[in-house]
């Protein structure tokens, strides 16, 4: 990785006004009605430091509002610190607000040469680029059509697809990988991969997909309400913000259920003593029902060092209950190949009300290590349980 720095926050705070504007007209609004200034000031970010050199990948996680993008609008130079400094070196794309430069009585082909240059390269690289954006799009019938007809998924791909190939030398990202169908997400998701594993360009990755994030950014911020709760690994940095997310939403008690095991199963349904690279596994929980659950919904969740983060729903005999009564209850969540690596992972139960946010119970966990290295074709991995409900 180069010394070189690319970009970097000095100590950089950012305040706002609320609700009044600015402004001298504001200033007499708030008079009016008996309001401080200092009432209405709001802190988006306070004492931010962050350094880019070419190869870095650094992830921002929090909640909204927590001044995730407050911090790439800095980055960007969309808005201007209240305190600190800001500097960037080489060219710079921003993923912030896909299709803002985008004129809707223009052609597709039209905006993509626009807005080409306005992200930074020249009217030759635009064209000689023009039919990998055009492509990578998948809107190839529509582009001599006005934007102003495109569905917002149309809209939102072309643009996505100008901005991912200006091959910058700072990216910043903020949750565009949510755009298009399925495949276009895992292709959106791909092009990042191979900007953060070029060794050039530097990204700052803003996202609510903490997998997408974990596998994109080597370390990663928690900012909590415009200040730094954590930093490093990403992995760790993951692990306490969810920790501490869901410590906030957890229930009292046992109130309505309990698990009482967590058992590992391997393809053959079998209590697992060796897990195999190629094969699936079952995540079996076991407890009890104190009191009636309407529409319950069970989600594992297995989360690891390093790696992706696997969910999935569970089941109780292949249906979906309606209602559970009081009584024993073995719930099972099958998960495909996961290529696991060598390391600790953690099995989380939550339960919750289908339709609903709210979860009955605090989450379970249950954690297992995978030792050894995976072999060629598969090879089997041990195992141990080393913590329970």
């Amino acid at each position: 990785m180069s010394s070189e720095v690319l970009a970097e926050l000095e100590h950089v705070s950012k305040q706002y006004l609320l609700g009044e504007g600015r402004g001298a007209l504001a200033a007499l609004r708030g008079a009016v009605r008996w309001r401080r200034i200092d009432d209405r000031r709001h802190w988006a970010l306070q004492d931010l430091n962050l350094r880019l050199h070419p190869g870095d990948s650094v992830g921002l996680v929090g909640r909204n509002g927590a001044g995730k993008t407050t911090a790439l609008r800095l980055l960007a130079g969309i808005t201007r610190p209240t305190r600190g400094q800001v500097t960037t070196h080489g060219r710079l794309a921003s993923l912030l607000n896909v299709g803002a430069g985008f004129h809707p009585e223009l052609t597709g082909r039209e905006n993509v040469l626009l807005n080409g240059v306005i992200l930074g390269l020249s009217r030759a690289e635009v064209r000689d680029r023009y039919d990998a954006i055009v492509d990578f799009a998948g809107i190839q019938r529509f582009m001599d059509t006005p934007v102003k007809h495109y569905s917002s998924g149309m809209y939102a791909r072309l643009a996505f697809s100008v901005a991912a190939h200006v091959d910058p030398d700072v990216l910043l990202v903020d949750e565009v990988l949510s755009v298009g169908d399925a495949a276009f997400q895992d292709a959106s998701l791909r092009r990042m991969l191979s900007f953060a594993q070029n060794g050039r360009t530097a990204i700052v990755f803003v996202s609510h997909n903490l997998a997408a994030m974990e596998r994109m950014c080597h370390r990663a911020i928690w900012l909590d309400r415009g200040r730094v709760a954590a930093e490093g690994p990403t992995s760790d940095v993951l692990r306490a913000y969810l920790d501490a997310v869901d410590e906030e939403g957890e229930a009292v008690g046992d109130t309505y259920l309990s698990a009482e095991r967590v058992d590992i199963l391997d393809d053959t349904g079998e209590l697992a003593q060796f897990l195999r690279a190629e094969a699936p596994f079952t995540v079996r929980v076991t407890g009890a029902v104190h009191r009636d659950l309407h529409e319950p919904v069970f989600v594992v969740t297995i989360r690891g060092d390093h790696g992706p983060l696997f969910a999935g729903n569970m089941h109780i005999d292949g249906n979906w209950p309606t209602r559970m009564g009081p009584g024993p209850f073995a719930v099972e969540c099958a998960f495909g190949p996961p290529h696991l690596r060598p390391g600790r992972y953690q099995v989380e139960l939550k339960v919750k009300q289908n339709v609903r946010t709210n979860y009955y119970e605090p989450r379970v966990k249950a954690h297992f290590l995978v030792r050894g290295e995976l072999g060629p074709g598969g090879a089997a991995v041990p195992y141990a349980i080393v913590g329970g409900c």
